[in-house]
C-alpha cells in the first residue's frame, strides 16, 4: 500500500517528536547543541509546546506521511510544521533549558533567526513559513519527506504566496530538487565543541511566480 499523506493532529504530537529525535541522533552537531542529560518529561515537554502552539497559533498548519500497513503507533513516517503568515513575523526569542549547551544553542539559532530576518526583510503581506521536516531514518529514501515539500509547495501555488525555510546540509539538496532557490549561506564555526568543518545552513525561497510549470512533481 502506497504511503499516504494526511493532515496531523495533537494526537501525533508524541510520535512527531520520537522522529525529531531519531532524524537528529546522527547528526554531528546533536551532541554539541544537546549534549544531555535530559529530564525525564523532556519528550514529554517537548510535545507539549508543540501541541500548544497547534492550538493557539491559527497560523499553523501540521501534515504527515502515514504507511498503513505499519503497526499502529509506529504508521507515521514523516512530519512536518508550516506556517502561513499574513503579516512578517520576527522570530520569538528562545530558551534553553537542562541537557542544552546554552552557549552554543544561542549562536546556532540567532544566527539562524537573523538569517530569517535578512531573507524576508522585504515580506510585508502574506508568505509560507517552512519551519519542520523531520522522516524516520528507518523509512528515508521512500518519498516521504518529498510529499510534505510538495504539499507546502501546493499552498504557496494556491494561495499566490512566498514560501521560506532554513534548510541543513541533510534537507538542502531536497527542496532543491523541488524548486526552492538559495538566497543566503550560512557558515558557522563550532570548532571550539570539535566540530571539525563549518555548520552550513541555507536561507531557501520557493515563490510561484518563479516556478516551472510541473517542477513539484519531480
Amino acid at each position: 500500500m502506497p504511503l499516504e499523506l494526511q493532515p496531523a493532529t495533537e494526537a501525533d504530537a508524541g510520535r512527531s517528536v520520537d522522529i525529531e529525535r531519531a532524524a537528529y541522533a546522527l547528526n554531528p552537531l546533536t551532541r554539541i547543541l544537546f549534549p544531555g542529560p535530559f529530564p525525564a518529561t523532556a519528550a514529554d515537554d517537548r510535545a507539549k509546546l508543540l501541541t500548544t502552539e497547534l492550538k493557539s497559533d491559527p497560523t499553523t498548519r501540521w501534515f504527515k506521511v502515514v504507511d498503513p500497513e505499519l503497526p499502529e503507533a509506529e504508521q507515521m513516517v514523516a512530519f512536518a510544521k508550516f506556517h502561513v503568515f499574513t503579516e512578517r513575523k520576527h522570530p520569538a526569542p528562545r530558551s534553553f533549558g537542562p541537557g542544552c549547551n546554552v552557549e552554543a544553542c544561542e549562536l546556532l539559532f540567532s544566527s539562524i533567526a537573523k538569517l530569517r530576518e535578512r531573507t524576508q526583510e522585504h515580506e510585508d503581506g502574506s508568505y509560507i513559513y517552512f519551519h519542520l521536516l523531520h522522516a524516520d531514518p528507518k523509512h528515508q529514501g521512500r518519498g516521504a519527506g518529498g510529499m510534505l515539500v510538495k504539499r507546502c509547495i501546493e499552498e504557496a501555488r494556491k494561495l499566490g504566496v512566498t514560501a521560506y525555510l532554513e534548510a541543513t546540509e541533510a534537507g538542502h539538496a531536497v527542496y532543491k530538487k523541488y524548486g526552492f532557490r538559495d538566497v543566503e549561506c550560512l557558515s558557522l564555526d563550532l570548532s571550539k565543541w570539535g566540530l571539525a568543518e563549518l555548520a552550513n545552513y541555507w536561507s531557501m525561497v520557493y515563490d510561484p511566480r518563479e516556478a516551472v510549470e510541473g517542477e513539484a512533481d519531480v
